[in-house]
């Protein structure tokens, strides 16, 4: 193992160990800890405005409300839900369910989001009792390493080990990130196709998730103006670099002029089929 992961990994499974002692209220207060990494105003802005500045991708007024929302979204998916211990009871079946810790998790984070999405993996990572390392892109290293160093200082204030969320420290590559993958319990891996394919062969069990391709379909039943607006609100966000960004609308024929209509009053513009052959050869 290279030397660089062998050193985080044995601090997160150091910090891990002790963690894994903490009661559900303790977890779910550092879950908090974490969050509030990003949903302190100043510390969004700063982190966002470093975002745009260190990737060149999104704006970051958008990158301000990404992070926010997104954090506050998964307090709200985590608040109240029981994940150490004793989970449930099935006295009539005599089985207990016992939630335990994977132990160490490697969490590979996009160039597209590298504030919010590092706290959202260590927020998920410890409400499971385990440790998280964060491999960063590479253009999103600097962001990250801020990001990750916040939640540091979050997480001693509160009494608890540092090395809980670690980042790999540079120069981060795919050959470090493939160790550090090699190594891990478990890999959560947010980005491209590439980084997803090498997770699931890294012989680690993974969850990837992978470039966004969203369709909307527009029939019928629709307020063509508001779809038309809410479509243009989702496609332009950022800049276009979130996954959740429609990338293709399907228009039934019965509603097609209605609603090619409505788009281009929102502001989209229908291309010739020349015009769609330029963008192509000059984009791909």
């Amino acid at each position: 193992m290279n030397d660089t992961v062998s050193i985080v990994v044995g601090k997160a499974r150091s910090a891990q160990a002790a963690f894994e002692r903490c009661d559900q209220s303790a977890v779910d207060e550092t879950v908090c800890a974490l969050a509030w990494v990003v949903m302190e105003p100043g510390r969004n802005r700063a982190l966002a405005e470093q975002a745009v500045a260190d990737t060149g991708l999104g704006r970051a007024e958008d990158k301000i409300l990404k992070n926010h929302r997104k954090t506050l979204g998964l307090l709200r998916d985590l608040a109240g839900k029981t994940s150490v211990g004793v989970i449930a009871e099935y006295p009539e079946l005599g089985i207990t369910e016992i939630a335990r810790p994977v132990g160490v998790v490697a969490a590979v984070t996009p160039s597209t989001n590298p504030a919010a999405t590092p706290v959202n993996m260590a927020m998920f990572s410890i409400k499971g009792g385990n440790a998280v390392i964060i491999a960063p892109s590479p253009a999103g290293l600097k962001t990250t390493t801020v990001t990750v160093n916040y939640m540091r200082a979050e997480l001693e204030k509160i009494g608890l080990p540092a090395d809980l969320v670690q980042v790999l420290p540079a120069p981060v590559n795919k050959a470090l990130t493939q160790e550090l993958m090699n190594a891990a319990d478990l890999v959560v891996v947010t980005g491209s196709q590439n980084n997803v394919r090498r997770a699931y062969s890294s012989g680690t069990p993974a969850i990837g998730v992978g470039a966004g391709n969203v369709p909307v379909v527009i029939d019928e039943t629709a307020d063509f103006a508001a779809a038309a607006e809410k479509i243009c609100a989702s496609k332009i966000f950022d800049n276009s670099t979130s996954c959740s960004s429609e990338n293709s609308v399907i228009i039934l024929d019965s509603v097609y002029d209605h609603a090619i209509e409505a788009l281009k009053n929102a502001g989209g513009y229908l291309c010739s089929a020349e015009e769609k052959e330029g963008i192509r050869k000059s984009m791909w």
